[in-house]
């Protein structure tokens, strides 16, 4: 395999486009799973200052420096989950729920070994902080007053 600087992994295109395979649908993911993949996607979620911005962007700098190859996305608007999408928020999930070595696998699908712990710290805080923004929203959605 060779380095060229317009292919710097050097993937034919039929490789490199693995990630963006259909596996599955957006209604299928839990909320969490359809933020990870929203931000992904470059959705504008959360403000550029807050915290979930802050974690998530130093999260994909750690997979795009040290990627087995590029990550794939599909189109904000297309119904579809992507094969790297659908890893990304089963890596989130997992890292959030506190089950390190199983997100430490799910992430060395996407990035070198070595590197995969320091991936897992990311991801938990991005996890938490997605559930407790969705806790958050959630209260100040709900109307006020006596229902029954």
């Amino acid at each position: 395999m060779s380095y060229s600087p317009h292919d710097p992994f050097g993937l034919d295109p039929a490789r490199e486009a693995e990630g963006a395979e259909p596996v599955g649908r957006m209604d299928q993911l839990d909320a969490q799973g359809r933020m990870v993949v929203a931000l992904m996607r470059g959705a504008q979620i959360a403000g550029k200052d807050s915290d979930i911005s802050k974690v998530y962007g130093q999260m994909m700098m750690v997979f795009e420096r040290h990627a087995r190859r590029p990550l794939m996305r599909h189109h904000p608007d297309c119904a579809c989950l992507g094969a790297d999408e659908a890893v990304m928020a089963r890596f989130v999930r997992l890292a959030a729920r506190g089950a390190r070595e199983d997100a430490a696998l799910m992430a060395m699908l996407l990035i070198r070994a070595d590197i995969a712990s320091l991936a897992v710290s990311l991801a938990e805080q991005l996890g938490l902080l997605i559930q407790v923004a969705a806790r958050v929203d959630a209260h100040a959605m709900r109307p006020h007053g006596t229902y029954h």
